[in-house]
């Protein structure tokens, strides 16, 4: 795996917009449901901008076509993976552990 520390994010990939939107939410084993959550990479910022506050971008992982991200807030640790316009979204709780997926779309280019 290649890991980009913070400062070569930026190098790594190109600065561009990219919104995502997910519409499918899954917490642990229990069954998905529909959701409506959205978040906007900010490369130049490292960071992911989300409705309830903004993730640290630590790393960045790029093996076509797959891109993933790797993000830290409080209380969790975040991936974003993205191939085309599908995208994945993890939240991986430090209390429980517990983990909740988000399935959806992303849109721009990295």
């Amino acid at each position: 795996m290649r890991t980009l520390l913070p400062f070569l994010i930026i190098s790594a990939l190109p600065a561009a917009a990219q919104d995502c939107s997910f519409d499918t939410e899954c917490f642990e084993a229990e069954a998905c449901q529909p959701t409506s959550f959205a978040l906007s990479v900010d490369l130049a910022g490292e960071k992911l901008v989300t409705d309830f506050g903004d993730l640290q971008i630590v790393a960045a992982k790029t093996t076509p076509p797959l891109t993933t991200l790797f993000a830290t807030g409080d209380g969790a640790e975040y991936l974003l993976s993205r191939s085309g316009d599908t995208a994945r979204f993890t939240a991986h709780a430090n209390e429980g552990p517990a983990v909740i997926s988000y399935l959806g779309t992303c849109k721009g280019e990295f």
